[in-house]
């Protein structure tokens, strides 16, 4: 579903389709009356989610250049936080709508939270841009600026969107399963948690409910700034490695305290504050996804290959999300040890086939030199040939040489007026 949506324009006509359909399938869910109902709401609802990620990746790809892409994809991320923040606060005020108009409190939930992307519809109309060779927005010289500061490879709206070579040329490279391995093995992590942080709180550091989802919604608050820092650094120093490697590093020992005490089913004078502290180290897997996905989109040329290449990277999310869930089964309670354990070993096999991606992809580029003479994909250069090439460029160009040519035929005759005035005034 990824590849229909991002194939699809890669603009904002995708983002408010997915916010319609998104909000639309929501609402429904609260309509539900069995299981079969809600896994059949819950399908469909994966096809404008399927997209989304993808699709913003590409689109900041034609607006940004590489170096510039990851605060933006940190931002991204940090509105994520944001939601899941805000999403805790927001269950515990619905949950006292309980029974109003005959609806009980979870039908009200997905009631509120189908309308709120139907609404922001609307401001994404008229606020996000196109393309930079087509938005209305820009002037001549905003435009002349957007298009020509990117280098030969970048992605264009003249690029090819799509075709099999290309497809077949991301789909043979070692780099592509070795980012898909390594950003799944670091997303199921991210999932678990995010899905059962409260649950672990309440029963593992005896948290009460509403006090459970008030400390994870912290630890979501908290990320926000953490995440446009963090991103921001990442630009800065131009580096995409360290900077997934060290805050998924530094996850570890969260799991890995909270791995200990599980094993030896006491808290040792721990205190479950101080096991709910950890949750911030936890939460820093999330925090290296902009980095990632930045280094992602930065290895990969032209249109064609951000949306293949974005599509599967970003898949990987949809089966963490089915793998995710299960790793904190309700039968590991209290102490989820198994749960707690993998998600240790799971980013640690993360950080190690993360940190060999650069030899994959020199290895890639010199393959590609030797086979062709260039280190750059064949078609990212064809790309770059026709970068400038819309009707709107042409009809200007057609106007600079109409111009140019009328100048070039009334300039000899006023040349040769000068010099014969010229005289008469010096003699005068």
């Amino acid at each position: 579903m990824g590849f229909v949506n991002i194939m699809h324009s890669g603009t904002k006509d995708s983002f408010e389709e997915s916010l319609h359909l998104k909000g639309t399938i929501v609402m429904t869910i609260a309509a539900v009356k069995n299981i079969q109902g809600l896994l059949t709401a819950r399908f469909f609802l994966g096809i404008p989610e399927a997209g989304v990620v993808p699709t913003s990746i590409m689109y900041f790809s034609f607006w940004y250049k590489p170096t510039e892409r990851a605060l933006r994809i940190g931002i991204f991320h940090a509105a994520n936080s944001l939601a899941s923040g805000v999403g805790g606060f927001l269950a515990v005020a619905i949950d006292k709508l309980d029974g109003r108009a005959g609806l009980e409190s979870w039908r009200w939930l997905f009631i509120i939270e189908g309308l709120l992307p139907i609404v922001m519809a609307l401001p994404v109309h008229f606020l996000l841009l196109t393309f930079p060779e087509t938005s209305p927005a820009l002037t001549d010289r905003e435009r002349h600026i957007a298009i020509n500061r990117f280098g030969r490879g970048s992605t264009r709206s003249t690029d090819v969107t799509w075709e099999w070579r290309t497809f077949f040329a991301v789909m043979k490279r070692p780099s592509t399963y070795v980012f898909f391995v390594s950003y799944i093995c670091l997303l199921i992590v991210a999932v678990a948690l995010g899905t059962f942080l409260p649950t672990i709180l309440k029963v593992f550091a005896k948290f009460s409910s509403t006090k459970a989802n008030e400390y994870s919604s912290a630890v979501y608050f908290a990320a926000i700034v953490v995440y446009a820092f963090w991103s921001w650094h990442s630009d800065w120093t131009r580096d995409r490695i360290w900077h997934y490697i060290i805050p998924a590093f530094f996850a570890i020992p969260c799991f890995a305290a909270w791995t200990y005490v599980g094993v030896h089913q006491s808290f040792s004078g721990i205190k479950p504050i101080s096991l709910y502290g950890l949750a911030f180290l936890g939460n820093l897997v999330s925090i290296a996804q902009p980095a990632a996905l930045s280094y992602r989109s930065t290895t990969l040329y032209g249109a064609s290959e951000q949306a293949v290449g974005g599509a599967i990277a970003v898949s990987s999310l949809s089966i963490a999300s089915i793998i995710g869930p299960q790793i904190f089964p309700s039968e590991d309670a209290p102490w989820y040890v198994p749960g707690f354990a993998a998600a240790s070993s799971t980013i640690a096999f993360a950080i190690v086939s993360f940190a060999s991606l650069p030899v994959w992809l020199l290895l890639e580029a010199r393959a590609r030199k030797k086979k062709t003479g260039h280190a750059m994909p064949l078609r990212a250069m064809e790309d770059s040939e026709h970068a400038m090439v819309s009707a709107a460029a042409l009809e200007r160009l057609h106007e600079q040489n109409m111009m140019e040519n009328k100048v070039d035929v009334e300039t000899p005759r006023h040349v040769e007026e000068i010099p014969m005035e010229t005289p008469s005034k010096h003699l005068e």
